[in-house]
This record gives C-alpha cells, sequence and structure tokens, in this order.
C-alpha cells in the first residue's frame, strides 16, 4: 500500500479546488479536513500538502488560513470517525480519488447528502440589489415587545428574562406579524429575521418548514453592531439568535470589562461584505464563539484570519463536547455551565 502522505495528495489532487464566489471557504475546510481527519496526518505534515492543492484555487489561500483551516479541521469531528479515509476504497482507470462529476455537481462517495434542515434561516426570494430598499418598504410593521412577549421568548430560549429585554431595549427585538403568526424580529438596520412566537416553524416558498426567516430585501452579514460604542471587548458569536444568547451568557459572568456582543447573521458571513467592521474592532478584543459543525468551524477559521490580519487580538473558543452552539452551552447545570462561560469571557492580563 502506498504511504499515507502519497495517498492523501491523490486524493486531495481530485477534490474540487476553492474559488471565490462559489463556496471556495467550504471547499478549503473540507480539503483540511480530509487531510488531519480523514488520513490522520499531522497539521504539519498536512500543511505541504494542502499547500500544493491550494495552487490552483482562486485566488489562493494565505499560509496562514491554510494553517487556521488544519487547525480547525483537527477539532472537528466533520461527521465521521478519525481515519476514515484510510481504509477507502480506490477508484480504478485513472478515475480522480474522490468521485465522478455530474454536471456541473461533484459526487462525493465519501459524503453522504445533507438534507434540509429546519434549524437554519432561510430567505425570502430577493430581486436585483438595486431594489431591496423597496422590498424593505414592504415590511410588516415593527411593534415592542410586550412583558409577556418577553418571557415568552425567555422561556423558548431557557434563558434569563433579563437578556431578552436587554436587547429589546436597544431596539434589537421587536414583535411582527409574518405569515399569519405573531413573530420575534431581530433586526438591526437592513437586516430583520422571523421566528414565530409560539415556537413553531414558518415556511419557505416551496412549503417546508424552517424555524426562521429572513424578511425580504434583509441585507446584512452582522448585528449587534449598534452596541459597540466604546466597549473594549466584543463576543462574536454564529447566528442572528446568538444575539440574545451571548447576552444571557455576558449576564452570568462578573467581568470587569466593557462587552458587547456581535453576531453573524449566517455562517457564511464574511468581514469582506462589511469591511468598515473590521476597522471598527481595532483596539478591541475579540472572543469568537462559532457552531461547532463543519460550516461553523469553517466560518470561525475565516473571522479570525480577517481579525488577526487587520491587527485585532483575536481568540477562537471551541465549545464543549455534545453542544453544537452557545445555546445548548446556556442549557447545561450550572456547575459545568460556570467555568465554561467564564473561559469565553477570560481576557488577556
Amino acid at each position: 500500500m502506498k504511504p499515507t502522505t502519497e495517498r492523501a495528495s491523490a486524493y486531495l489532487a481530485g477534490m474540487p479546488v476553492s474559488i471565490s464566489g462559489q463556496r471556495g471557504d467550504a471547499a478549503a475546510f473540507s480539503a483540511a479536513v480530509a487531510l488531519v481527519r480523514g488520513f490522520e496526518l499531522s497539521e504539519e505534515e498536512a500543511l505541504p500538502l494542502l499547500s500544493l492543492w491550494n495552487k490552483d484555487c482562486r485566488p489562493p489561500w494565505r499560509e496562514m488560513d491554510l494553517r487556521h483551516k488544519l487547525s480547525w479541521a483537527a477539532k472537528s469531528s466533520a461527521g465521521r470517525p478519525t481515519g476514515y479515509l484510510l481504509e477507502a476504497e480506490w477508484p480504478q482507470g485513472g478515475q480522480k480519488a474522490h468521485g465522478a462529476k455530474s454536471g456541473n455537481r461533484t459526487y462525493r462517495p465519501d459524503r453522504p447528502c445533507k438534507s434540509h434542515s429546519t434549524s437554519q434561516s432561510v430567505s425570502e426570494p430577493t430581486a436585483p440589489a438595486e431594489d431591496l430598499s423597496w422590498l424593505r418598504k414592504k415590511w410588516p410593521e415593527f411593534l415592542p415587545l410586550t412583558h409577556a412577549d418577553i418571557c415568552t421568548v425567555a422561556e423558548l430560549r431557557g434563558i434569563l428574562p433579563d437578556a431578552v429585554d436587554l436587547a429589546h431595549r436597544h431596539g434589537f427585538l421587536r414583535v411582527a406579524g409574518v405569515q399569519g403568526h405573531r413573530c420575534l424580529i431581530i433586526t438591526e438596520g437592513t437586516f430583520a429575521q422571523a421566528r414565530r412566537l409560539d415556537g413553531q416553524p414558518l415556511e419557505r416558498g416551496d412549503g417546508t418548514c424552517i424555524k426562521a426567516r429572513n424578511l425580504s430585501g434583509s441585507q446584512g452579514a452582522f448585528i449587534g453592531q449598534g452596541w459597540l460604542g466604546e466597549t473594549t471587548h466584543v463576543l462574536l458569536v454564529e447566528g442572528t439568535i446568538g444575539l440574545i444568547e451571548g447576552l444571557a451568557a455576558m449576564l452570568l459572568v462578573d467581568t470587569a470589562h466593557a462587552w458587547s456582543i456581535l453576531a453573524a447573521t449566517s455562517a457564511s458571513s464574511r468581514f469582506a461584505r462589511d469591511s468598515g467592521l473590521l476597522e471598527r474592532l481595532r483596539g478591541r478584543e475579540v472572543h469568537i464563539v462559532p457552531d461547532a459543525d463543519e460550516t461553523g468551524l469553517d466560518a470561525g477559521s475565516s473571522w479570525l484570519a480577517d481579525l488577526q490580519a487587520a491587527g485585532v487580538h483575536a481568540t477562537a473558543h471551541c465549545l464543549p463536547k455534545l453542544c453544537k452552539d452557545l445555546g445548548d452551552v446556556l442549557q447545561l447545570p450550572e456547575a459545568e455551565l460556570q467555568p465554561i462561560l467564564d473561559g469565553l469571557f477570560t481576557t488577556r492580563k
């Protein structure tokens, strides 16, 4: 049998390259996962192979980005056991090691197909960019939450009502009628996402269910920017609902520093879509808490690399085992929860 590094190199040569604007982040992260998880290579062993693959990427990644992706890939379970590619069957007759192409899609026998998840958010159909302002004019009227609404949201999320009230008082939470239902609206500027207050799902355009839906014309990669002000420390979380969960976590920690919460509206959010935000984060300390899945870790790797490249002091935190996101962490028993939260909000000496 060929050496592991040689087999890994051959496998990587058949993987799709990373192309900007075509889920290039995910392609690069998948390549890193294949090396350190699939073939059990160390990060140092994997780097030369990933660097060779990187030469065909458009544009190529910086070495620091590749190192970050390998680091995050090593921490990810990727939904498969370690070494899952070591005993893989290799195609014969010169076919690419990872599969064959059909049309514009690449078939990957080592990766199961993913069904639509009801835990993800979906955007309503959007018009060209010049029409987005017109679409936002059709948003329903946003109204303040009542005391009962605040308690309902707190109960649904399993968090302190104080966190919901805080987000509400700063204008990030409102209520509105969407699809005939009373919904919680998480909003800032040109972005708004709806969730039913009864905890039931909304509908996509095709009739399937979804927990959260971005209103037509929504634009924005990160929300919570209005809270940055003069704060010195920032907790960057994934997902719009993470804004409230981040506040709930902050209220449970005794810290002498001024913190604000910044939430990426999705795992695909990138600072390239909001370059001005990077400038605003200079001089602050940013703690990143991505979701513990492949796309979340990939996003966290990208945010960390961009922040550090911009001269921002940034660190990334891994969630404990069996916790997919910060919301899961908040449901842990107090004896387990407090040390984790203390770690998230531990600052530089």
